[in-house]
């Protein structure tokens, strides 16, 4: 009976001492008009059985981007850190001395970080395997997912946005050019990288004088396509004092960029191409010329996680439904096999709301409690030392790069931000002073949620110095 009767006390301690909020965070909240009920926060150490702070964490919350979280953790165990995504190269006709007389096929699996590099070595690897000359088309194989119309303008009216890109199972460079904008001999030029001769630049910018400061405001863009090119027309004010700037857009379609960019490769190695391209499949009785591996996925997941990556970790979510569901793979086979895995490990999360798993929508879900449950069993895993090494460091690196400079903080915690209108949230885990790690869960939804930062870093700094 004294036993017992301990247990209930040690049990209404835990409880009471785990219902509020550190005075410095629910203090920088109501300082910045946030009502301590739009935020949710789960901090539990590792090792233990109780949380050290619950605050609303049955509420389910909106995530942004901190949702990749749940699935690069799915990634790593459902594919494996060392999963390969493949780009295969075929031909239907016949290939004599370096001449291909017939179609050059390339079959896309979905790789989300095939870069112009990487499309280079491809091609090099061709030239390698005995083609000089391309007498027929590219025909690019894209069925590994579902085609399905997406309206890029849809979450926040912004279609041209690197952020908006839809996946594509042969998406080549992150779908994305580069704008450079360079000042020289009293003139701004405006050069695109890469430079494919579909996309037409019309340059009406005015150079002026004065500070910099937020030079993206000044700036206005037009992007019309044009059959297989765009005009892209930028007007509207630029400050000398600038210099050299860049802007990232997503201007060209899928087919078009992929097959210029291969053009201009292909060139450059020498290759000669007559015809053109088409999308396809590969026929029966096509012959394998070459297979290009991807990094593998343990680094792939650095740069979804570390810069916050939509398309990528799209690329990855529809990756896990067709290698564990089904091909050609849609949103709804990943949801599927992400809810099948997390009940293979006793993970029951019925608020959980997923729909392209990158944290860019406004319906996806979940509660901090059932975020920091699959927070600690990823830690218990085999694939631990992979997830946290793919995760910002505070003052060091990726999203957190600006975040805790000051603070005893930095440098000892790997956590994800996720930020969208209304919505900001920071997870992952902090290492204390004495050496112990504590998975931490914060979430605001408030239309004022992007002035929570302060009260988050406010709870790292308070979970790092737990006595």
């Amino acid at each position: 009976m004294k036993s017992l009767f301990a247990g209930l006390l040690l049990a209404i301690s835990l409880t009471v001492h785990a219902a509020g909020l550190p005075a410095p965070v629910s203090e920088l909240l109501k300082k910045n008009g946030i009502p301590a009920e739009n935020a949710a926060v789960y901090v539990q150490r590792v090792d233990q059985e109780a949380p050290l702070i619950d605050h609303q964490s049955d509420r389910p919350m909106k995530t942004a981007s901190t949702m990749k979280l749940l699935s690069t953790y799915a990634g790593l165990e459902l594919l494996g850190p060392a999963y390969r995504w493949r780009t295969e190269l075929y031909h239907d006709g016949r290939l004599e001395n370096g001449v291909l007389h017939g179609n050059l096929i390339i079959q896309g699996r979905g790789d989300p970080y095939l870069l112009a590099a990487d499309m280079r070595t491809m091609l090099e690897d061709l030239r390698l395997a005995g083609v000089g000359d391309i007498r027929g088309d590219i025909v690019l194989d894209t069925r590994f997912f579902a085609d399905r119309h997406h309206d890029a303008a849809a979450f926040d009216d912004k279609p041209h946005a690197p952020y908006n890109a839809a996946p594509n199972a042969f998406a080549v460079n992150i779908k994305s050019t580069t704008f450079h904008f360079l000042v020289e001999g009293g003139k701004l030029k405006i050069e695109p990288d890469p430079d494919l001769p579909e996309i037409h630049i019309r340059n009406q910018m005015n150079l002026v004088r004065g500070e910099c400061g937020d030079w993206k405001s000044r700036l206005r863009f037009i992007v019309e396509p044009q059959e297989n090119d765009v005009a892209v027309t930028f007007n509207g004010d630029y400050p000398a004092a600038c210099r050299d700037k860049t802007l990232e857009l997503n201007v060209l379609e899928d087919g078009p960029y992929a097959y210029s960019l291969f053009r201009s490769n292909w060139l450059l190695l020498g290759g000669k191409l007559a015809g053109g391209w088409r999308y396809g499949i590969v026929p029966e009785g096509a012959r394998h010329l070459v297979t290009h591996h991807s990094e593998p996925l343990s680094e792939i997941i650095r740069t979804i996680n570390k810069y916050s990556n939509n398309l990528m970790v799209r690329q990855l979510f529809l990756t896990i439904a067709a290698e564990r569901v089904d091909s050609p793979a849609m949103e709804a086979d990943g949801i599927h096999a992400v809810r099948a895995w997390l009940a293979s490990k006793g993970l029951y999360f019925p608020e959980l709301v997923l729909e392209n798993g990158s944290g860019l929508s406004r319906n996806e879900q979940i509660a901090a409690r059932h975020m920091a449950a699959f927070l600690l069993a990823a830690y218990a895993s085999p694939v631990m030392p992979e997830y946290l090494s793919a995760l910002p460091i505070p003052s060091v690196d990726g999203t957190m790069a600006n975040r805790l400079r000051t603070s005893p903080a930095r440098g000892n915690a790997h956590l994800k931000t996720g930020t969208i209108n209304g919505v900001s949230a920071l997870a992952g885990y902090v290492h204390d002073h004495k050496g112990r790690r504590w998975v931490v869960v914060v979430m605001v939804n408030d239309p004022k949620a992007s002035n929570s930062r302060t009260a988050q870093d406010a709870l790292v700094d308070w979970v790092y110095k737990q006595p």
